[in-house]
């Protein structure tokens, strides 16, 4: 990998500011005879088969499965570990009338996991229920109030969506009281695995099945596809295809890679999403005033999912189940303007929070520590994650908040590329009560009177893991690229690479040493707009949340250097060709 550091950027890791300075990371070139071959195999330019073949692509066949995702290349359900136990126990419930319970996770992930399986056992005949754990009261997981609420609707079968994989006392309680349990998980199995009737969840190392990055929505679809296999045609023709758009709000919400059958997921389900006929997918759409607009993985991660989400951090988080299953538009209609009167408050304490984190920071000196380690007893722990998000992706380090009161506190961490949290928290065990996730985030539970000892513990770790470099955000470049080549094909044609996310990046190019064209404008809330010149051709670029950088600029005119992705803006039924920045650096 070739690095292109930004020249402001000194010593980042102990510095408190603003935010971390990016270093710019080019793709390692692929042979250019690869190049020159899927150029002439695909019929495209020598630009667009370069990004191609430096993404990795192969050969023709490798681009069109990826350009043209199709459910015919999902894999085979039962190559899971425990698809046949699973399948045949939950045929059994169905057929003898057993009472199930589906026990869901409390995010969108959990909460659209559970929305399928319901769905599919309803359909299937079943006697089905769900419950989804209050956040505060709870806590993660399947737990022993979940066993009491099983007791209480007599049932004999508890599926879990997306939680599960650590539970082992939990299981071992309901079996006790003659439930049986199937674990439907994807985060990381930590020691021994519960003692359940079957247990699906691809990370398991005794799991043949190939594709390890399913979000747990993505399982569950995978328990779907199990149960239909296990009885052809017990299921309707294009069941799977209908649900895909939930399948895709929880996959891209759960920030996994979009690749495999991931990709499949999400491409497919986000052109669901546009067509869905489902009042509660309308609703939010309407609310979030996307009605007549193409939906994209964008549009999920920070409009649709964080309106489901409310539900969970701040009431109750059944109410997004409600939403998604909803017959009626008017029912569905009620329960996301609620869900949006939660999604408001949740930001207003998503600021104070993050304030008063940042307030703690300070107090701390002007150095950062190698991981950020805070906690509050007047944080809400609804919001945690959001913020620790926030804030990792400000320092460029791994973060964990807390909310604590006198006895115990509840926490989310969040992670950077190439340090697993998740097993940090596995070293620091000593501290914690209990923990799980995966390696971009985790939560814990932990003891008040340890919360020193685990801050200290946790630095000590990521100081021996990271290096001075791992400080530093990267932004993966594509290549270089000329203001010339920008134009209106090559936007369409990288909009063919979509949807973007972990696994797959929106393609991502530099322009070094380019003229301004006038002053730079700052608009709307602290966006960055300002015109560019290379070679006679000029091109108007945006930089959402860059608005600082208009003083340096206009301070120092000259030329600057842009990692931008070239794309159209529409506005006002115009639509014109537009560069949105992703960094400047200023010559």
């Amino acid at each position: 990998m070739i690095a292109i550091v930004p020249f402001q950027q000194q010593k980042p890791r102990h510095s408190l500011r603003a935010s971390t300075p990016k270093a710019w990371v080019l793709r390692s070139p692929a042979a250019p005879e690869r190049a020159q071959e899927l150029a002439v195999q695909l019929g495209i330019s020598h630009t667009y088969a370069t990004l191609l073949a430096n993404r990795g692509f192969r050969g023709s066949a490798d681009v069109q499965d990826f350009l043209e995702p199709s459910l015919d290349r999902l894999l085979d359900a039962f190559t899971m570990r425990d698809m046949d136990r699973a399948t045949a126990r939950i045929w059994k419930a169905i057929d003898e009338r057993e009472a199930i319970l589906v026990y869901g996770d409390y995010d969108v992930d959990g909460i659209t996991a559970t929305t399928l399986l319901t769905s599919a056992l309803m359909r299937l005949g079943g006697k089905v229920s769900y419950f989804i754990p209050d956040r505060i009261r709870d806590g993660y997981g399947f737990s022993a109030r979940g066993v009491d609420v099983a007791k209480r609707r007599r049932t004999r079968l508890v599926i879990t969506a997306d939680c599960g994989i650590t539970a082992t006392q939990e299981v071992r309680l309901a079996k006790q009281h003659g439930i049986d349990v199937i674990v439907t998980d994807h985060h990381e199995p930590l020691g021994v695995l519960p003692d359940a009737d079957a247990i699906l969840n691809p990370k398991r190392r005794d799991c043949p099945y190939p594709f390890k990055e399913l979000a747990g929505v993505g399982v569950v679809l995978k328990l779907v596809q199990g149960l239909e296999q296990h009885r052809p045609g017990s299921l309707p023709a294009g069941f799977v295809s209908h649900h895909l758009d939930l399948v895709a709000l929880g996959t891209i919400a759960d920030v996994v890679p979009l690749r495999g059958e991931n990709r499949i997921f999400a491409k497919l389900g986000l052109e669901r999403i546009c067509n869905s006929e489902k009042p509660g997918i309308i609703a939010l759409k309407e609310v979030a005033g996307l009605r007549a607009k193409r939906v994209e993985s964008g549009h999920v991660a920070y409009i649709l999912a964080p309106r489901i989400n409310a539900a969970g951090r701040l009431g109750n988080a059944e109410s997004g189940v409600r939403l998604l299953l909803a017959t009626e538009p008017g029912e569905a209609m009620t329960i996301d303007e609620s869900l949006e009167e939660d999604n408001t408050m949740r930001k207003k304490i998503d600021e104070a929070t993050l304030e008063e984190a940042l307030e703690q920071l300070q107090a701390m000196g002007p150095e950062l520590p190698p991981a950020i380690v805070l906690w509050s007893d007047r944080w809400h722990p609804g919001v945690l994650g959001i913020v620790a998000s926030r804030l990792m992706e400000r320092y460029h380090r791994p973060t964990v908040l807390i909310s604590s009161d006198h006895d115990e506190g509840k926490g989310s961490g969040r992670s950077i590329p190439g340090f697993d949290v998740c097993q940090a928290l596995q070293e620091c065990r000593e501290h914690l009560i209990g923990f799980g996730g995966h390696s971009y985030a985790a939560g814990l539970t932990i003891r008040s009177e340890h919360l020193e000892g685990f801050r200290e513990h946790l630095c000590r770790v990521v100081s021996e893991r990271l290096t001075e470099d791992d400080y530093v955000p990267k932004l993966s470049i594509d290549g270089p690229l000329l203001l010339d080549e920008c134009n209106e094909a090559l936007v369409q044609f990288l909009d063919r690479l979509s949807p973007f996310g972990i696994g797959n990046t929106e393609p991502l190019f530099i322009a070094e040493n380019i003229q301004i064209a006038g002053s730079p404008m700052v608009v709307s809330r602290n966006h960055l707009k300002l015109n560019v010149r290379q070679n006679g051709r000029e091109l108007e670029c945006i930089g959402f949340g860059m608005g600082h950088l208009a003083g340096p600029i206009q301070t120092e005119p000259g030329r600057v250097s842009i990692a931008f992705v070239p794309t159209i803006n529409v506005w006002q039924n115009r639509a014109r060709l537009q560069l949105k920045l992703r960094d400047v650096q200023i010559r």
